[in-house]
């Protein structure tokens, strides 16, 4: 159903610099989904710098409370992340340049055309596996499954993770799943947490807590790798995997990644792109003129100090978690993907 009030303006056929700008903000920012409300209604929670909670209707116009969109009515970065990161639209796509969309243009985005398909919600009840804990098995983690909560491919971000033990077995990072414990627990006091994609019951409380505190004391997989390599980045040229040096991102294209000599022969010089040159920065825009001369334009490219298992640093704990190491309170994951030999 869609929001009712001023019908959005003509049509948009181009991405303006103000919209690229509240784009950029949404791609690099930490923002999580806490709830569905209703189909088109989305109740969001941002870490920093807003560090709130913002409730995003699409539509005809698209509405958000945060203070962007209440005092201009233009597309903000939290309209933007739900069109770009949940739905999976180009940036430049028609559908994510306008203020509002019409009720065809939202059934095609509930539809999932551009959207990556997440895991199945649900089990089939006869292949649930029990184990002796009493907890259902945890699912095989494909390259194509998605965190539910952050929007992030699990085997990209290589982060720990947690599982759905009651209902469908999907796996969602750890760290997300704590923010939306800490959610559901405001609201209902529960002990038992549910899952946000099967809808039963995913764990106790207190073990996800346990989970959480235990995961921040140890050291994943990717932290023992340079910080030069993009893991889970392919060149989509030469097809080095992952990445190593600078990386850079078409801006236009899902999921389109160029090293940077495939980016120095310019075979994608129709679309513009952001870069990195390690994988705990921000991504910089990259203006590249007719002159051949580029122009980086920092955009929040601050190492995520805060984060522990991103600095490089001697000393670390000596066990280690990987989404496919387990600990006393972090169950084993069966994970062989992630192991990769150079």
């Amino acid at each position: 159903m869609l929001r009712r009030g001023s019908k959005a303006s003509e049509r948009r056929r181009h991405l303006s610099d103000r919209l690229s700008c509240q784009q950029d903000q949404a791609l690099s920012s930490s923002i999580y989904l806490l709830r569905e409300i209703g189909p088109t209604g989305f109740l969001l929670r941002e870490e920093e710098p807003e560090n709130k909670d913002f409730r995003v209707f699409l539509g005809n116009p698209h509405v958000c409370n945060c203070s962007t969109f209440q005092k201009g009515g233009e597309l903000c970065k939290h309209i933007c992340w739900i069109l770009l990161k949940k739905f999976k639209l180009p940036r430049n796509h028609e559908s994510a340049l306008q203020l509002g969309l019409m009720e065809g243009e939202i059934s095609d985005l509930l539809r999932g055309i551009y959207r990556v398909q997440t895991p199945q919600k649900g089990t089939d009840d006869d292949n649930v596996h029990i184990e002796e804990d009493g907890y259902i098995k945890q699912k095989e983690i494909d390259s194509d499954d998605i965190c539910p909560i952050c929007q992030e491919a699990l085997l990209e971000k290589k982060l720990p993770v947690t599982f759905c033990r009651f209902g469908c077995g999907n796996s969602i990072h750890i760290k997300c799943m704590k923010i939306l414990a800490n959610y559901q627990d405001t609201i209902s006091n529960t002990s038992m947490l549910k899952c946000p994609l099967c809808r039963k019951e995913f764990a106790p409380l207190k073990l996800i807590l346990e989970e959480f505190k235990n995961s921040s004391k140890l050291v994943t997989s990717a932290e023992k790798e340079r910080l030069d390599k993009h893991l889970g980045i392919p060149c989509n040229n030469c097809k080095q995997f992952p990445i190593e040096g600078k990386c850079y991102k078409c801006t236009q294209c899902i999921e389109f990644h160029l090293c940077q000599e495939c980016f120095d022969s310019c075979c994608h010089h129709c679309h513009p792109f952001t870069f990195r040159e390690k994988r705990n920065q921000r991504w910089k825009s990259l203006e590249k003129r007719s002159d051949e001369l580029v122009k980086y334009i920092d955009v929040k490219n601050e190492i995520e100090e805060k984060m522990p298992h991103f600095q490089e640093k001697q000393g670390f704990i000596g066990n280690v978690l990987t989404v496919g190491y387990s600990t006393s309170a972090i169950p084993a994951l069966l994970m062989d993907k992630l192991y990769i030999t150079h």
